[in-house]
């Protein structure tokens, strides 16, 4: 498994173990390798990282965590690492995911 993101778990409220999982756009996926500084780290095509990625949240739902899929824009990850002063990498994409849940979960605007 490359993209460390999907190890990002979390614990909110009572509701136990919840991992935010950052779901890509395919045609995002290059502008992704464009911005990661991480990239030779990361799957070549979208098909590559979508089933790593798919397999990766029935990895989670085995191990009895809440998976749940993170719907990211790149340029979001983008400008929260610029306003943070962190460097786009597999770090940084799963605390943006992170955030993303913990803000839907508290019903905070994105």
């Amino acid at each position: 498994m490359k993209n460390r993101e999907q190890k990002s778990a979390e614990r909110i409220g009572s509701a136990g173990m919840v991992s935010g999982v950052a779901w890509y756009r395919a045609e995002q996926w290059p502008r992704l390798l464009e911005v990661s500084v991480d990239s030779s780290e990361l799957e070549r095509t979208y098909d590559e990282w979508q089933a790593m990625a798919t397999e990766s949240l029935a990895e989670l739902a085995r191990a009895g965590v809440w998976a749940r899929k993170v719907d990211v824009d790149v340029d979001e990850p983008v400008e929260w690492c610029r306003s943070e002063g962190r460097q786009v990498d597999g770090a940084a994409r799963a605390a943006f995911a992170a955030l993303k849940l913990r803000q839907a979960s508290e019903g905070q605007p994105k």
